[in-house]
């Protein structure tokens, strides 16, 4: 009886845990169909260990799913005011997604016979894995969005640099000065983190993203310029915020002050 309950128990519990990377917030940006492929994978194992016990494993994968996606967002509700009202509809979705897989996976892990113990064996430690899957990638989110954090903000400095740069050359070069707001100009004297060439169509005048970051050349002010970069998300993309402008003042922020968009003082 024991060991009937270790496979349905380890089933139900992957497919709980396997969704919590994805609801924290800042997370470490996994793809949507992830915990589906550990609920996948735990119900076929389970299944090749306890072919006997195959109707039971769907249900705990269904199980699993909704109490585990119900006690992640408890415990982390969606920050973005706009996503709230859809988590109804998100742990329904998910937990009938779960079901659809585990029924396939059930279907396909009955047809695989484990011959040798130590096939068995490995199929214990893969089931115990996909449990771990979602406690493990836990753990390794603080540090890995760190990280990420720290190298965007580096990027972003970089590229708020060489674009204050090649905005200066150009407006300061006779044949391109009247061709700010003209990204082929500014991509000749620009040198550092690449854009894209869609990209430099669309700068002048509209933020683009690149590494967590916005940039954006607003280039339509009588006489001058404003150069803006800020993060994405101020909670997992970036800390740091940047602007200048014809003056060649450093700001973190542009907001409109009555007659034109400027920047605003750091101390602000």
């Amino acid at each position: 009886m024991r060991s009937r309950a270790v496979p349905i128990l380890l089933t139900l519990a992957g497919s709980a845990l396997c969704w919590w990377p994805l609801l924290i917030e800042p997370n470490l940006e996994l793809r949507w169909w992830v915990p589906l492929v550990c609920v996948a994978l735990g119900a076929s194992l389970s299944t090749v260990l306890c072919p006997g016990d195959w109707l039971l494993f769907p249900a705990a994968s269904a199980i699993g799913a909704f109490s585990g996606l119900c006690a992640g967002y408890r415990i982390w509700w969606p920050s973005d005011p706009i996503a709230g009202p859809w988590v109804p509809i998100s742990v329904a979705g998910n937990t009938a997604l779960a079901v659809v897989v585990a029924v396939v996976a059930v279907a396909a892990g009955r047809r695989v016979r484990l011959s040798t113990t130590i096939h068995r064996r490995a199929a214990w430690l893969s089931l115990v894995a996909c449990v771990a899957f979602g406690p493990v990638e836990l753990a390794l989110t603080p540090p890995f969005v760190a990280h990420r954090i720290s190298l965007n903000d580096q990027i972003a400095a970089e590229r708020f640099e060489s674009l204050k740069n090649a905005v200066q050359q150009t407006a300061s070069d006779p044949k391109d000065q009247v061709r700010i707001c003209d990204g082929s100009a500014l991509k000749r004297h620009y040198s550092g983190p690449r854009f894209s060439e869609e990209d430099w169509h669309r700068i002048t005048g509209n933020y683009v993203k690149q590494d967590g970051y916005f940039f954006m050349v607003y280039c339509r002010e009588q006489g001058g310029y404003t150069i803006d970069t800020m993060p994405a998300r101020t909670k997992g993309d970036g800390t740091r915020s940047f602007c200048t402008d014809e003056s060649g003042r450093i700001g973190c922020g542009m907001n409109f002050n009555g007659s034109r968009y400027a920047c605003t003082s750091c101390t602000q």
